[in-house]
């Protein structure tokens, strides 16, 4: 019939259900059939309407729709729309457009089951109760013209704040898409302009194209606390908030738009990269953004004042933040489908910051973060031009690591692979490789079970220390008022070592591997043995204060020396060596024995050879082999120089490391100087062959 072309066929995917009653007059002259004209009604009885594919239902509608050559009108509709009650009127305007409006009453349940519209159904699963809603629909050279507006009086919403709301809190909507004019003129493509405003809380404003099928988005804005940005491309967000809740957002997403199970924090990242990808929501989603936030929390990170650039492009999330506890340049690339975990994956976050703080309060949250499967962790590519942890500062950071799955199938181990390693401050330099895996069995049965499951994972480490001042290094690291212990001092001490618990903390109880020291010119300050711990043993400056020696002298500023060498062994918190020496201008010191790190306690041999000839610097000089240890090394050193075997001293240094036991060790010059653990290679005729060797009676008294 002629309607369709009179209406411009808005109406040509409309239907119905039902009986109607029809009423019709029709008038056609016998001569001139053009002026035919028609007058008549319909009256709808309770049937089901839908004006297009994509708009709700009318359920049930009544009313009466009269019509005639030259239009029609809806006269006293009504029907169940969202859930509630809706009335409306309306019909064809002089323009040839079709406008209806009318009121009605939403509840929460019709929403929802309203899926035909899309994002709105999902969102709806986060409301509850009804409110009351004004509606405006206008069909306009084939495109849609709405305008919805509520107070939202009687629906509460349960979003992450700032829009959660009570049921009894006003909360202005207004939903409109109007056409631009210019754009209906010849040669152009119809366009229209989508508003969106919730209050004072969000404001979006999106230009689209509507000459296709569906809309399509060219550019828009969207304000939170802001108003509407307008750029000239792209989808722009502008927010200011006192406080918001990434974690909250990701599992909220990821409930309304993905149909996945909420898990923790970071466990929801692909959930809400998915709802993201909506094709509901494509083109809607803000590709680039401008953040100012008093405090925001994002996985495992609590940040403050912060101020934040973020922009996306194929897959590729970067940022520009500041705030308290960092500052710098981050870029987070998303993970492409299909490519193989156990090859390390292809998602990365790699940042440049010229500051970032982890306080111990946040140890525990990024050790669950870097637990999580390498689904959702990617690799890291990271520097810190100043990294503070736990209040002290580490200088410049550059961590290469990855998380990945070690193995095939079920025999398959997860692992964080650290490929990199480097920690750069004025004092030292660390440089080091490793892994976080699933725990060796060995440090294991260190800790007891129901313990938390970084703690059942081992932390190994192959590790460089470049030393250029080691008291400045200590003073660094040390508890603030313990003051300073050591002067000076550069050297390395390298080696492997193993913990049970992650990267960041530390478990001296379960602490095992080897390291060796080789360091010069230093000094051991005077310093109260309480706070300088096992560094006041080293310093021997206890020893005069408790024993009357002629060198007293020597040590009263702390002990000055000119390097200090050995191998150390650990195995689950014990530090055992037997060749750790240390040369300086007036004595060469051996130490033995080994110092228990978690107990704070220690049972160790020091051996004080004063510097009486060239005798001493031999010793000092001359290599001290681990599997011999220093009892073997000073026999053989007494048989060749016996003077000086005269003058040495022997300490027992035992109990604990804030008040250390020091007792001097008599022995006969020709007595054997033991190992406290005898290697199996002493040789046997040392004993026989001393007294040979050493001075008489009457010179080995004048020395003592």
């Amino acid at each position: 019939s002629p309607v369709g072309t009179w209406t411009r066929k808005v109406l040509a995917q409309s239907s119905a259900s039902g009986l109607a009653e029809l009423k019709l007059g029709l008038s056609i002259p016998l001569f001139d059939a053009s002026a035919a004209t028609v007058k008549g009604s319909l009256t709808l009885a309770g049937n089901d309407v839908r004006i297009s594919p994509d708009s709700p239902l009318l359920a049930a509608a009544k009313g009466r729709v009269d019509f005639s050559h030259k239009g029609f009108t809806v006269v006293g509709a009504t029907a169940r729309l969202l859930g509630g009650d809706a009335s409306f009127e309306g019909g064809l305007a002089a323009d040839g457009s079709l406008r209806f409006n009318g009121s009605g009453i939403a509840t929460a349940e019709g929403l929802r089951r309203a899926v035909e519209l899309g994002p709105v159904a999902r969102v709806a699963t986060a409301l509850s109760g009804q409110t009351p809603y004004r509606l405006g629909l206008g069909f306009v050279h084939g495109a849609t013209e709405i305008n919805v507006s509520s107070s939202l009086v009687g629906m509460a919403v349960d979003l992450p704040a700032p829009l959660r709301k009570a049921a009894e809190t006003p909360l202005p909507l207004r939903y409109q898409t109007s056409l631009v004019p210019e754009s209906l003129l010849a040669g152009q493509s119809p366009r229209d302009t989508l508003r969106f405003e919730l209050g004072s809380v969000v404001r979006a404003q999106y230009q689209r194209d509507v000459s296709g099928d569906s809309a399509r988005v060219l550019r828009g804005g969207v304000g939170v606390m802001e108003p509407a940005p307008t750029p000239a491309q792209g989808v722009t967000a502008n927010v200011t908030l006192q406080s918001i809740d990434i974690d909250a957002w990701e599992r909220t997403a990821a409930r309304l738009f993905s149909g996945a199970g909420v898990g923790p924090g970071a466990a929801n990242t692909a959930n809400a990269a998915n709802a993201a990808e909506s094709p509901a929501l494509n083109g809607y989603v803000p590709n680039s953004a401008g953040l100012r936030v008093q405090e925001l929390v994002a996985g495992a990170r609590r940040l403050t004042k912060v101020v934040a650039g973020v922009s996306q492009d194929g897959g590729v999330w970067r940022a520009n933040l500041d705030a308290d506890q960092l500052s710098g340049y981050v870029e987070y690339r998303q993970p492409r489908r299909g490519v193989l975990l156990a090859a390390g994956g292809d998602a990365r976050v790699y940042a440049r910051l010229a500051r970032l703080s982890l306080p111990k309060s946040e140890m525990a949250e990024v050790e669950s973060l870097l637990d999580q499967p390498p689904a959702n962790v990617p690799s890291l590519d990271i520097v810190v031009g100043d990294f503070e942890l736990r209040g002290k500062h580490l200088g410049q950071v550059e961590i290469e690591a990855s998380n990945r799955i070690n193995g095939e199938g079920r025999d398959g181990v997860r692992e964080w692979r650290l490929s990199r390693l480097a920690m750069t401050m004025p004092e030292a330099r660390l440089t080091a490789t490793g892994t976080w895996a699933a725990a060796n069995p060995g440090l294991a049965a260190t800790r007891l079970p129901g313990t938390p499951a970084t703690a059942r994972r081992t932390t190994q480490l192959n590790f460089r220390l470049e030393l250029a001042d080691s008291g400045g290094l200590l003073e660094r690291l040390a508890p603030s008022g313990t003051g300073k212990t050591l002067r000076g001092g550069k050297g390395v001490l390298a080696g492997d070592v193993a913990w049970l618990g992650s990267p960041l903390a530390l478990d001296f109880a379960s602490l095992s591997g080897q390291m060796n020291l080789a360091v010069e010119a230093g000094q051991f300050l005077k310093v109260d043995p309480g706070a300088g711990r096992l560094l006041s043993v080293l310093s021997l400056q206890s020893l005069p204060r408790r024993l009357a020696l002629d060198f007293r002298d020597v040590f009263q500023q702390g002990f000055a020396f000119d390097n200090i060498s050995g191998d150390i062994a650990i195995d689950q918190g014990v530090a055992r060596s037997n060749n750790l020496r240390m040369r300086g201008a007036q004595a060469a010191v051996l130490i033995d024995g080994h110092a228990d790190i978690e107990r704070e306690t220690q049972n160790l041999r020091v051996v004080v050879v004063p510097e009486i000839n060239a005798g001493t610097a031999s010793l000092a000089y001359a290599v001290i082999n681990p599997a011999l240890g220093i009892g073997t090394f000073l026999a053989q050193v007494f048989l060749r120089a016996p003077l000086i075997q005269a003058s040495t001293r022997e300490f027992s240094v035992t109990g604990s490391w804030a008040d250390p036991k020091v007792e001097r060790v008599q022995r006969k010059l020709t007595d054997a100087v033991p190992d406290l653990n005898p290697p199996a290679l002493v040789p046997a005729l040392v004993p026989a062959l001393v007294p040979a060797l050493v001075p008489s009676a009457a010179a080995s008294a004048a020395l003592q």
